[in-house]
């Protein structure tokens, strides 16, 4: 009994260590990256870094040297096996994240969560000299504590970090740690100023057949594009590679293009994350073309090589989407934008339950048996194929 107390102790001081530190780094994250994305909107000028930002990256992690650029799946392999986690990782993505919002590229901010995450959770288990299975646990829980410091959403970040590394299998074991580091984070991170992501729906609304049919079918056209969207991410960076092999010139051609449609399509609505969009698609206010046009940005960014990762951008995406399905089916918009960012969000990282958890935390429990049905319907249309290579089937 003694043991299993001395055991128990360990584990929470282990949990609420690594909630703390990455509660502050991911808060620090955060602001860092909205101070980046307000300068960058109040002087649009910052949009003719594109082209020289590109290749300025590139360098960057030429310069840190590979092991540095293992990226997230390199972070989920640490999951599952005994390969290290640079520390490296740490101060790379957080510069050139926060460096790719200041000049417009459309990434988001999730990768960039995951690797520092799991680079600070791996590092401090190997400092304290602590066993393979217990450094596969402080990975997940770096990677829950800082995606819950970044987004607000403690309970989907604990199911997504549990979730991500293996499809079809958790390990209950440490749900008890991930949940509480992810908690203690999201404390800390909202302690310096860090805010939840949080949308409330304008209604309740109520349970109806036809409507879980309107968002199942919702649900299945976002599955399907979330396909194609990973399926383009994959393919554009190979076949770019063999165009251009240079990285400098690829990252600086990409750039350029990007530059080029940021000067076309004005008001940078397409640049950043986009999160600011999606309260405007809430209202019902998205055009058909606007997923597309996102889709594009964020595609031609991630094969100049800027950083940060694509599920922020896939949540815009889904809700414009939702928006748009919800002018054809007379949906309440809110519902089919919440429906789309879960759907889509569920289809690229191959994790249902995360995704029926997130639309709970961002919109409420209300609405919680059509983000069930989305989530089930997207992961079925999505396939195998994610934004991770390195995740396994069991």
């Amino acid at each position: 009994m003694q043991k299993k107390i001395i055991k128990a102790i360990r584990l929470i001081a282990l949990s609420l260590s690594i909630g703390v530190i990455l509660g502050l780094a991911g808060g620090a994250f955060y602001l860092c990256i909205k101070k980046a994305t307000d300068i960058r909107r109040a002087h649009p000028a910052f949009l003719l870094l594109l082209p020289i930002g590109a290749v300025l990256i590139n360098f960057f992690y030429n310069w840190f040297e590979k092991e540095a650029d293992g990226g997230t799946n390199r972070v989920i392999e640490a999951v599952y096996s005994t390969k290290p986690v640079s520390i490296k990782m740490t101060a790379s993505i957080f510069v050139t994240t926060v460096f790719s919002h200041l000049c417009g590229a459309s990434v988001g901010r999730e990768g960039a969560a995951l690797q520092l995450g799991g680079s600070v959770g791996y590092n401090l288990a190997r400092a304290l000299r602590l066993s393979d299975d217990e450094k596969n646990m402080c990975v997940v829980m770096g990677m829950g504590a800082c995606f819950s410091a970044l987004f607000g959403t403690p309970m989907a970040a604990a199911v997504f970090a549990l979730e991500i590394a293996v499809v079809g299998r958790t390990n209950p074991r440490w749900l008890f740690s991930v949940l509480l580091s992810s908690y203690t984070a999201r404390f800390t991170a909202a302690w310096i100023g860090a805010p939840n992501l949080s949308m409330e729906l304008a209604a309740e609304i109520p349970f109806s057949g036809i409507r879980i049919v309107y968002v199942s079918v919702i649900a299945a056209v976002c599955g399907l594009i979330s396909l194609a969207f990973v399926t383009l991410i994959r393919k554009g960076m190979k076949r770019s590679a063999e165009i251009i092999s240079d990285p400098y010139l690829r990252g600086f051609f990409c750039g350029v293009a990007l530059l080029m449609l940021s000067l076309l399509f004005r008001g940078q609505e397409y640049n950043g994350a986009g999160v600011e969009m999606i309260p405007v698609f809430m209202k019902g206010g998205a055009m058909p073309y606007q997923f597309i046009l996102k889709i594009v940005f964020t595609l031609i960014s991630v094969w100049a090589g800027y950083r940060g990762g694509e599920i922020v951008p896939a949540l815009y995406i889904g809700a414009a989407l939702g928006s748009v399905f919800s002018n054809l089916f007379g949906v309440y918009p809110e519902l089919a934008c919440g429906v789309g960012m879960v759907s889509l969000f569920c289809g690229v990282t191959n994790c249902p339950m995360a995704a029926f958890v997130i639309g709970i935390e961002i919109f409420g429990a209300g609405s919680a048996p059509y983000f069930l049905a989305a989530s089930a319907v997207a992961f079925i249309c999505s396939g195998r194929r994610g934004l991770y290579s390195a995740q396994r089937w069991d």
